[in-house]
């Protein structure tokens, strides 16, 4: 049996039409992968390790305001566009609108915070600049990929998701003229630059560009926009949009531990060791359409990509810790001891984040899974907190354990207990936007 929108297809069809689309979210996950690494070693090259904890705290915490506000992320954007596909422009529209008023609401509230600011968010006068330009960036990038995939435009995904990575690479650049050297300067241009960047990017879409007229007529006369960004909330996205927070703040709350303990330099050489041991989990990333197609309790087979992953890890640990003097400078070599804990650590996180996937994908369970998330974060912050000063191989170690934490819970928790088994014969392949099975992934 088939669910709703679904279509059967044969098992002889079914692998090749994955791997196509594994194949094509790789190269996005690799794309955006090299640009966030260039990113990363720009950045490390123009700020000190103190300022480039700075930028640390900067972005983190830009990003926290940007997550508390996306309604959920691209699957939200997902969900809206096919609650509401007989009238998608309206809720493109309200999306839009929502983007506008909460870029403003961020702006007012930086502006406010005025002296009350700590010195690295000084001068307070590029507060609100900053802040806009990083949630309004966010916003629209979250409504491009939305809209890409629910069109089934992977390839044009795989562009759009490579510049989403770019803002640091554009601001570096654009900061060498002109002479800017602390972390508030150098983040402020990175995030006008992506808005820009994603801005451009939008309304090169013709639905994007339908949906600004029928805001700019229809605005205030009509209030389809607003009810159809309503139903994004009132239909289950709360529970998912509580959940992808809690993902981030786990992943992040490190770094906030840091940058709340007032440990400057330790966190500028732990951001580096972060960005450099993240590469493992754009693996996981690239293969999760393996994993969430087929029917509940019989994902593909995960323990291949099990094995990918520990494969990863092995061979980028050591290449980690030896690349990263050369690549990113002396200064930065005293993240090297981090980087032996922080890789494994992440492949452990990938492998909590895949089995979360699963379970998320078989029985729904988000609170349940938020409430992992949110636990694992806390132990993880107040372990940061109270050991973090010490400094960044104590902050990769409460990092491990907190990783470790959350993923063996994830794991003891599951209410299904076939996800490691083999794939049926056939597979019930959700088809978005009237696009083939082979042009297609899941949100």
């Amino acid at each position: 049996m088939t669910r709703k929108g679904t279509k059967r297809i044969p098992a002889s069809r079914v692998p090749a039409s994955l791997r196509g689309e594994a194949s094509l979210a790789l190269l996005g996950v690799v794309g955006g992968a090299v640009t966030a690494l260039l990113g990363s070693l720009l950045v490390a090259r123009l700020l000190a390790p103190t300022e480039r904890g700075h930028y640390a705290s900067i972005v983190v915490f830009m990003t926290l305001a940007l997550t508390c506000l996306e309604m959920g992320g691209e699957v939200g954007v997902l969900r809206g566009l096919g609650e509401v596909r007989k009238e998608g422009t309206s809720f493109s529209a309200g999306y839009l609108a929502w983007t506008l008023l909460a870029s403003a609401s961020v702006a007012a509230a930086a502006l406010a915070v005025g002296d009350w600011t700590p010195p690295w968010l000084q001068p307070s006068w590029l507060l609100p600049p900053c802040a806009t330009a990083a949630v309004y960036g966010g916003l629209v990038f979250r409504l491009t990929t939305g809209m890409l995939v629910s069109g089934g435009r992977l390839r044009r995904l795989i562009v759009t998701r490579t510049l989403g990575n770019c803002g640091p690479v554009l601001g570096c650049l654009l900061c060498v003229p002109l002479g800017f050297t602390s972390a508030l300067e150098v983040a402020t241009v990175s995030f006008v630059a992506q808005a820009v960047l994603n801005s451009v990017l939008l309304f090169r879409l013709q639905q994007a560009r339908r949906s600004l007229l029928h805001l700019a007529r229809h605005g205030r006369g009509r209030a389809a926009w607003r009810r159809n960004v309503a139903l994004v909330w009132c239909r289950g996205n709360v529970d998912l949009h509580v959940l992808n927070g809690s993902t981030y703040v786990l992943q992040r709350s490190d770094q906030m531990g840091l940058s709340v303990v007032g440990a400057d330099r330790t966190l500028g050489i732990y951001a580096i060791a972060t960005n450099v041991s993240e590469v493992v989990s754009y693996l996981p990333a690239a293969l999760f359409p393996l994993v969430s197609r087929g029917q509940p309790g019989h994902p593909v087979d995960l323990r291949r990509i099990l094995l990918l992953l520990a494969l990863c890890v092995g061979a980028c640990t050591p290449l980690a810790y030896f690349a990263l003097p050369l690549v990113y400078g002396e200064a930065y070599r005293s993240a090297q001891p981090a980087v032996l804990l922080l890789v494994p650590a992440t492949g452990v996180l990938a492998v909590g984040r895949l089995f979360q996937g699963v379970e998320l994908r078989d029985t729904g369970r988000r609170r349940t899974l938020a409430v992992i998330a949110v636990a694992a974060a806390a132990f993880e912050f107040t372990a940061v907190f109270l050991c973090g000063g010490a400094g960044p191989v104590a902050a990769a170690l409460a990092c491990a354990v907190g990783y470790t934490a959350f993923t063996v819970w994830i794991m003891l928790s599951r209410t299904t207990r076939r996800s490691l088994g083999a794939r049926p014969g056939m597979d019930a392949v959700p088809v978005q936007g009237g696009a083939s099975a082979r042009d297609t992934v899941d949100g």
